[in-house]
């Protein structure tokens, strides 16, 4: 996470499979409406998928469907029938995965044109990908990694994801006043502020609907970065399979935040995500 890398190749991967092979996700996820804001789907870049399959499938008890050949080959994450991710082989220059979100938007391309005139860097233009809809990737003005996206099918139906599936995404700025700006005015987004034990907290918002949410980065020697939350029923037994599965625990469950209802890894690629007990 101390490097920026290129995720050219990556992206290239999503959008490069054969028609044939392509994975039918819009039609499964894709619900009639849309939900500007809100984060609708996640990609793994890894470095070793055979590594992330067998670790996501251990703790989560997900299964992973390949598509394309082994020239272009993706896999589709799910929790039983449900399409829950994608992943794709990525080479980078600190041999590190990364989960990244995309948030829906009206128009990927407006959008996209004003990441770029905030500052940030176009990963990949806007573009058509089969059985998903538009998609562009960018790295925002603090290095952190989103994609944009209007699925084709529409968003999926707004509510509170099953154990095993992901809650949403946190950013972990550098600058908070900073990234608070740019996704205001690149995403639309209002925000209200909190406080969460002894840390200051930021929550996106568009109207009533909550999106994600924003604290400043524990590590000043990381670059900002979006951390995905997986919801699951019991934090330390998740915690101990992940641990026998090869990950690095950065943060282990604490009373002092959220009473110790979350934990934050490392996957043994290096891709950071949070796991958490949420019972609204």
């Amino acid at each position: 996470m101390k490097k920026l890398f290129s995720l050219l190749a990556f992206l290239g991967l999503l959008a490069s499979c054969t028609p044939g092979a392509a994975p039918p996700i819009l039609t499964e996820v894709g619900d009639a409406g849309y939900h500007p804001g809100r984060v609708v789907w996640y990609n793994l870049a890894s470095p070793n998928p055979e590594a992330s399959k067998t670790f996501y499938e251990t703790v989560f008890g997900w299964n992973t469907v390949p598509y394309g050949d082994d020239k272009k080959k993706i896999w589709v994450f799910r929790d039983g029938d449900q399409p829950v991710a994608l992943m794709a082989l990525y080479d980078s220059d600190n041999n590190s995965g990364e989960w990244i979100g995309a948030i829906s938007v009206p128009d990927v391309a407006e959008a996209t044109d004003a990441a770029k005139s905030q500052g940030a860097r176009i990963m990949r233009k806007p573009d058509q990908i089969e059985n998903q809809g538009t998609i562009s990737f960018v790295q925002d003005p603090q290095g952190a990694h989103f994609s944009l996206i209007k699925l084709a099918n529409g968003d999926p139906d707004v509510k509170v994801a099953p154990t095993n599936q992901f809650l949403g995404l946190e950013l972990w700025s550098n600058d908070p006043t900073q990234s608070q700006g740019f996704y205001k005015s690149v995403i639309g987004y209002e925000t209200s502020e909190m406080q969460q034990g002894t840390i200051d907290y930021t929550v996106f918002k568009m109207g009533d609907m909550n999106c994600a949410g924003m604290l400043q980065n524990p590590s000043t020697a990381v670059r900002s970065h979006w951390l995905p939350y997986i919801r699951v029923a019991d934090v330390n037994a998740t915690l101990a399979k992940a641990k026998t599965a090869g990950a690095k625990v950065l943060i282990e469950p604490n009373a002092s935040i959220r009473n110790g209802s979350v934990a934050v890894i490392l996957d043994p690629t290096g891709a950071p995500l949070a796991i958490q007990v949420y019972n609204p």
